[in-house]
């Protein structure tokens, strides 16, 4: 079996302990004799009550308890020719535990505060339009702008919640990627930027130098890219704002560079933005994790982020990831009209940056 072999080669020298099971579970291969031989599916356990059910389809973390061992499992579904062959078991050691119990209280953590601020920020959102119509009724201009420019905060909320949501979608590995052209994604977000950016006299532009095709998730790349251009707006107190993407490939490397004419980082602050879970318990609504979001998928697409700042004059942000080689002709490109969507998480990423997101804005150009 082709598997058993790759396994063979991938962790000849790893300190990993792992089975490979076919799919009744009977082992077929495993890496240290401190294993168990065989694995009964009754003694693994999704919860102290319940055991797992076969075939088993997903990415799943469990307890294995039997006489003689007690350990945390991660089970991996391994396919050959599309079909399920069997299970890779990962026997995970005290660290990765620990590494997984403190995502999941941080998981737990962010879904709560998620949903209890988004649930007050509905309700403003319920009660400026119960009263909406009464305003509208006096003619008074105080109260159509006291309606906008609340509705504006209550976006800049949404767009720091929409952070944390993305941060817990990593935590929880939920993240799911295709094979796609990086290059024709990016074009398309920073249309969308590029129209409030221009309202507000931000000086954006977007340089594609080469189409790239990576494995990506689109949606949390928009997120990570957006946090970044965002960040080079607030963080800018120049009058003149400027604020560029350059996207490259040398077919050994892809590398998206954000840079600005901004304030730069201070060292200190540097310091803690590039390590912002061990400093999770300081963190606010203010900060809203952006730079941890960029982290978060430079990590899980097996790139590096590399930041480079000097103060008062430029910011520099790069993520690179390892190029699979794969090209399309400019003329080849397929282009639809960007979609803005106020309180998805870009739109509310933009939002906060640039002020109240109005989905007709393209329309208008």
């Amino acid at each position: 079996m082709e598997i058993i072999e790759a396994l063979g080669t991938l962790y000849k020298n790893s300190n990993d302990k792992l089975i490979f099971t076919d799919t009744k579970l009977n082992t077929l291969w495993r890496n240290n004799d401190d294993l168990p031989e065989f694995i009964f599916p009754d003694k693994i356990m999704l919860s102290r009550s319940e055991s797992i059910s076969l075939p088993v389809t997903e990415y799943t973390v469990c307890r294995y308890v039997s006489d003689d061992h007690d350990f945390t499992l991660r089970i991996t579904p391994m396919f050959e020719n599309d079909e399920l062959a069997g299970y890779l078991m990962h026997f995970l050691g005290e660290y990765e535990v620990d590494k997984i119990a403190m995502q999941s209280t941080l998981k737990s953590r962010l879904r709560k505060e998620i949903d209890n601020i988004r649930f007050q920020a509905g309700s403003i959102i319920s009660l400026l339009n119960e009263r909406k119509k009464a305003w509208e009724q006096t003619g008074d201009p105080e109260n159509s702008d006291f309606d906008m420019s609340t509705r504006e905060k209550v976006l800049n909320i949404m767009s720091a919640t929409s952070n944390y949501e993305e941060v817990s979608r990593y935590l929880g590995d939920n993240v799911i990627s295709k094979p796609k052209f990086m290059s024709v994604a990016l074009d398309d977000l920073a249309k969308r930027i590029k129209c409030r950016a221009d309202e507000l006299g931000y000086d954006f532009d977007c340089e594609i130098r080469s189409m790239v095709h990576a494995e990506m998730n689109v949606e949390r790349f928009e997120a990570a890219v957006s946090n970044l251009v965002v960040n080079a707006y607030m963080y800018n107190s120049k009058p003149e704002k400027k604020c560029k993407i350059i996207l490259s490939s040398d077919d050994e490397e892809i590398k998206l560079t954000v840079e600005d004419n901004g304030d730069g980082i201070p060292e200190e602050k540097l310091a803690k933005l590039q390590k912002p879970l061990e400093f999770f318990d300081e963190i606010d609504l203010n900060e809203s994790l952006g730079l941890t979001v960029v982290m978060l998928y430079c990590d899980r697409f097996g790139g590096k982020l590399d930041i480079e700042t000097k103060a008062d004059e430029y910011t520099r942000v790069t993520m690179t990831f390892k190029d699979n080689g794969l090209e399309l002709p400019r003329e080849f490109r397929q282009y639809l009209p960007p979609m803005v969507f106020t309180l998805d998480n870009t739109g509310c990423i933009l939002g906060k940056g640039f002020g109240y997101y109005n989905d007709d804005m393209y329309n208008k150009k």
